[in-house]
Formats: C-alpha cells, sequence, structure tokens
C-alpha cells in the first residue's frame, strides 16, 4: 500500500479490472451462446451494466458529502450523535486486518448520511462503499454520491441475466480487494417502526463472493441507527393509509432538506457485536435448519434490536397508547414510565440518556417538546394539564413504541394469554393460549424458540405479578397491565378488521389480483369501525399491518383454497382473532379502573367489542 493509499479516506479501485479477469470473459462467453447473441452485442451491455455500477470514490467527494450530511441533520438534530465510540473504535482497529460488511438498520433517508459521518468522524479508513438503490441516482445528487462511494442497485434484475453476471463478478472484484461494504438489511425504510425481516440476497452475493476469494476472516458488523423522533413521519402516515410514495428527484431532496425545520433531538448511533463469517451462527427462533445465510442475517437483525437505545420519546408513547385514547396528566405518565422504566433497568436493556427519569418536572419539558411537534396534545384549562396523542397521530405514536416491541413483546403476549386463558380453567390452558397468540402474530413478529419463549413468558409473571398462579382473577388484586393492550390492540384490530371481510365473503376465494382491493378494502372499512367504535385505535388502519395479517390469511389457506371448509376456516380465524381481542379488552378495563375518578353508575364505554 502506498503512503498516498494508506492515509486515504477512500478505498482504490478501478471496477474496469472486471473485463480482465478471464474467469468473466469466458463466462460472457458462455452467456452469448445460450443467448444466441453476438458476443460484442451482449459485451456491449456488459460494459454498459458495470458503467452503470461504476463508483470512483475520491477523498474531496467523500468531504462534500460528509459537509452535506451535518448541514442536513443538524437542521433538526443535536450536532453530536449519541455513538458507542468504544465499540466504534475497536472496529476501526479490526478493520486494519479484516475485510468488514456493516450492515444498518433504516429508518429514514437520514440513515446512509448518518453512517457515513459517524465513521467520518471516527477517521475510519478506507470509507465502507454503499449499496443504495437506484432510485437515489437522479441528477444533482447521483453522480456526488457515486464519487463519495455509493453503488447503485437496479431494484429488480432477475430477468436480466448480463446485469447478475456482471454485478457478481464485480462483487468478487471488491471482495477480492478486501474493500469495505454497507447497505440496509432491510432494504427499504421501515414505515411502521418494526425491524423488517432481512433481505437476503445481497448478503448471499457477497458471502458467495468471500467463498471464492477464499477470504474466511470477513467480519459482518449490526448498525442500529435511530431517532428521538422522524423527519419523515408524516410520508410514512400518508403512506400506510395508502398514498403513493413520492418518487426521488432533486426537487424532492431540496424540499426534504427545506422541510426539516422542528427540533427532533438527538441521533443514536450504536455498533454491535461484530459476527466473523467462520462462526457457526445457532438458529434463531423458527428457522430450524435455515441456512447460514438465513441465521447470520437473522442473528445481525437479532443483534441490532438488542442494541437500539430506548428513548424517553419511546416510553411516552408505550405508556400513552395503553391509555387507549383517554389523557392523562403528568404525574399519572410519570409513574407508568417509572415502573416500565424499573423493568428496563433491571434487564440491562440499552437506554438513552433521557430515561433516566428524575422527578415529574423533568418528564414535563420531553411532553412539551412531543406537543411542540405535534406528536402529543395538551389541555392545560382543567384541574391540570393532561396530554393525548393528538388524533391522527396514533400511527405515528405506534411508529416509535414499535422500535423497541421487541424487548416487552413476551411481556405482552404473556399478559393477553393469561387475561384469554383465566375462564378456562385447565391446567395447561395459559400455555395453549401463549402458543395461540404466538402463531397467531408469527407473520409479524420474529419470536425466539418456542421454550425460550415461554420461559421468558413466564419469567415475565413470576416478576410482574409474583402471586399470578394462586390468583382466581386475570391479575392478582391491585395489579395493572402494562404491555398487553398498550402493544397488541392496533395490530389485532387490524386482523379483526381483515378477518370480518373474509367471513362476510363466505366460501368465494380471494386471487392474487385482488389482494390488493382487499387491503384498499380493509382500510375504507377500518375507518367506518372507528367512526362506529367498533375499534379503537386509528393504529390498526394501517397497509402494513394488513399485509401481514393478509399473509398469515395465506398461510392457513384461507384466500385462494378451492376446498369446502374454507368458510369454516375463516370463522375459526375471525374467533381466534375475537378471543385475543376480547382478553385485550378485558386487560383494559383492569387499566381504566384506577382511572375513574367519578364513576358514575350504569354507565358503559364504547371500546371495541369483538
Amino acid at each position: 500500500m502506498t503512503k498516498t493509499a494508506e492515509f486515504s479516506r477512500v478505498a482504490s479501485i478501478d471496477e474496469r479490472e472486471v473485463f480482465r479477469d478471464e474467469r468473466f470473459l469466458a463466462a460472457l462467453r458462455a452467456l452469448s451462446e445460450q443467448q444466441q447473441r453476438r458476443y460484442a452485442d451482449v459485451e456491449k451491455d456488459a460494459r454498459d451494466c458495470l458503467q452503470e455500477l461504476a463508483v470512483r470514490p475520491a477523498d474531496r467527494y467523500l468531504d462534500w458529502v460528509a459537509a452535506l450530511a451535518r448541514f442536513m441533520y443538524t437542521r433538526s438534530f443535536e450536532p453530536e450523535f449519541d455513538v458507542n465510540t468504544e465499540a466504534l473504535q475497536e472496529l476501526r482497529e479490526l478493520s486494519r486486518t479484516h475485510p468488514m460488511v456493516f450492515l444498518w438498520s433504516h429508518k429514514s433517508h437520514l440513515d446512509g448520511f448518518v453512517f457515513m459521518r459517524a465513521l467520518y468522524d471516527a477517521g475510519f479508513r478506507p470509507q465502507p462503499l454503499v449499496f443504495a438503490g437506484i432510485n437515489m441516482n437522479f441528477a444533482g445528487f447521483g453522480p456526488l454520491a457515486r464519487h463519495s462511494g455509493a453503488i447503485f442497485l437496479r431494484r429488480s434484475f432477475k430477468d436480466d441475466d448480463v446485469y447478475k453476471l456482471v454485478l457478481k463478478y464485480f462483487i468478487d472484484y471488491l471482495a477480492s480487494r478486501r474493500v469495505p461494504l454497507s447497505w440496509s438489511i432491510e432494504g427499504t425504510r421501515s414505515r411502521t417502526g418494526k425491524l423488517l425481516r432481512p433481505k437476503l440476497g445481497l448478503i448471499r452475493w457477497v458471502m458467495d463472493a468471500y467463498e471464492r476469494a477464499s477470504i474466511d476472516d470477513a467480519l459482518f458488523v449490526p448498525v442500529a441507527i435511530s431517532f428521538d423522533q422522524i423527519p419523515e413521519m408524516d410520508d410514512y402516515i400518508a403512506m400506510q393509509h395508502g398514498v403513493p410514495k413520492r418518487k426521488e428527484s432533486l426537487k424532492w431532496f431540496i424540499d426534504y432538506i427545506a422541510g426539516m425545520k422542528a427540533k427532533y433531538g438527538k441521533v443514536y448511533v450504536r455498533f454491535g457485536e461484530p459476527i466473523a463469517l467462520a462462526d457457526t451462527v445457532p438458529a434463531a427462533g423458527d428457522l430450524g435448519a435455515g441456512t447460514h445465510v438465513q441465521k447470520l442475517a437473522f442473528e445481525i437483525c437479532s443483534r441490532i434490536e438488542r442494541s437500539i437505545p430506548i428513548t424517553l420519546t419511546d416510553l411516552v408513547t408505550l405508556v400513552l397508547l395503553a391509555a387507549n385514547g383517554r389523557a392523562l396528566d403528568a404525574g399519572q405518565i410519570w409513574r407508568q414510565a417509572r415502573d416500565i422504566a424499573g423493568l428496563i433497568e433491571r434487564w440491562q436493556l440499552p437506554m438513552a440518556d433521557d430515561l433516566q427519569l428524575g422527578g415529574v418536572e423533568d418528564l414535563q419539558q420531553t411532553l412539551r417538546t412531543l406537543s411542540e411537534t405535534g406528536l402529543l396534545q395538551c389541555f392545560s384549562k382543567g384541574a391540570a394539564p393532561v396530554y393525548v396523542i393528538t388524533p391522527g397521530r396514533q400511527l405515528a405514536a405506534a411508529y416509535y413504541r414499535n422500535t423497541i416491541v421487541h424487548y416487552f413483546l413476551e411481556g405482552a403476549l404473556a399478559e393477553v394469554a393469561l387475561a384469554a386463558s383465566v375462564s378456562d380453567g385447565a391446567k395447561d390452558a395459559f400455555e395453549q393460549e401463549l402458543m395461540r397468540l404466538r402463531d397467531l402474530l408469527k407473520f409479524e413478529f420474529s419470536f425466539k424458540t418456542k421454550d425460550e419463549f415461554l420461559q421468558n413468558s413466564l419469567g415475565y409473571l413470576d416478576e410482574r405479578y409474583p402471586h399470578w398462579r394462586d390468583c382466581s382473577g386475570v391479575l392478582p388484586a391491585g395489579a395493572v397491565p402494562m404491555f398487553g393492550q398498550s402493544i397488541l390492540r392496533s395490530f389485532i384490530e387490524a386482523y379483526w378488521i381483515l378477518a370480518g371481510m373474509l367471513v362476510k365473503r363466505g366460501w368465494r376465494p380471494v386471487t392474487a389480483d385482488e389482494e390488493t382491493a382487499l387491503i384498499d378494502g380493509a382500510l375504507a372499512l377500518g375507518r367506518e369501525m372507528l367512526l362506529r367504535k367498533e375499534i379503537s385505535t386509528e393504529a390498526a388502519l394501517s397497509r402494513p399491518l394488513f399485509a401481514s395479517a393478509m399473509r398469515l390469511a395465506r398461510h392457513r389457506r384461507l384466500l385462494d383454497s378451492d376446498d369446502q371448509d374454507m368458510k369454516k376456516r375463516r370463522e375459526a380465524f375471525a374467533t381466534d382473532v375475537q378471543r385475543t381481542l376480547a382478553a385485550i379488552n378485558v386487560l383494559q378495563d383492569i387499566y381504566d379502573r384506577p382511572l375513574n375518578g367519578f364513576p358514575v353508575p350504569g354507565f358503559r364505554d364504547s371500546r371495541s367489542t369483538a
């Protein structure tokens, strides 16, 4: 390595070397014969594809993009990232001897800029090349991004054999050069706050390239990027309601930057423990004998989730969603947040600095900030100021809750299973209900293995409700549910809407062409049911939730099966969802009792009924 290359921030590469690889040229000739096309034509297509992938990073361009990144995020966020610096410095040292692949979570358009700037500020050399969607290769930005290290990939290329061949050998070339690489493991931004299931394609391509290059010391690094608040939240709400995503362009990019005016708090970057390519990765959840690629990808996602710091915004939304539309004063929010923070501390979960709860007065500053950005609404003309999620913003609140839902999921299902099983009386009724709920939500969440999931759920109940096994009611006297109705209501009410639509269709199948229309219909019906008080949270009106429910319905053969029992299966599915929603409402009643300061005889509220 020359002295100049050693001090350069970027990798020294030349994609044209791919055409000097005899293996590639032989494969290209074979493809020409297979497609019965002139070799010159196939070669021209290949050169065009390679030019499309080309990246020629240079220090000055990287400096410009780093300056642009800082200009963008400091418009709305604090200037300094909240980074686990020690882990990043360890990675910088490891990078001297190991090729690295950084795989990061994707919540915002800012993620790629934040990731790049975090490594830039730490003096990481060379800066990783980043695989990005070709939709970001628009005039005015694409060339600048290329020269700072962006490799633009087509969204779909399964039918283009020339492109696939060129991409394979281009990645082989990068692997042989031991160049650090990076991309979003989710493949797209999460519109719901939950970490999406990993996209396996690019991981497989890179792992295969390392194998062909006999490289076994590569490290895969999980990176969690999160924010106190998300700049694109209005867009995410609109997209969950069915509004098409706005096409990227220079005007869109300028509008995006100009629109960042509100103060959204901090940006958090957490570098997780790297996974060596040569390591045997244990199977996660129900993967069983899944491929090494699957196991590696899900382990990376698991480490990303375990790295996400819990912020006060996340905690406030978790508390207020439990209240299901009723306002709480600062003291009520603080007491519930303090109880959850106690669990977080005992479980040693990662926390943001602002989660060190002081008194009620400290919390009120956060509540005022969330009111200023429109997430919460404050009414201060009564006996005490009270706060409620602003009408039309429940999907936004659910987004922040969902970023941390994996930490409390087993507790939420345990509470609902307990409420669903209390009237059964059978010794194993709780465990049966717990596994029923796990199966109902398996397309929504990634669960641990059944044994670990059961033990963790029982452990939560034993810690939170020490005498739950001895009581005859749902929960011991004086106990208040913490997670069941707060976390699961929006998911189950969305499933309830779709289940009702399927039952009304009787035996009639739903073809693949009709699925989009069915989701559109679920959105419209959901709005009606919300107005009729047949469901109680607008956070259920979400295309991603209906899409998950559709995947479950397809798995249970409720859509296009042609057998005579489909009508009965649809009714059984509706009963399954109804039972769960009824249990959630039981928990809601228990939660509400201490808040009912002025009980009125004969009064009956109209929360969702199933």
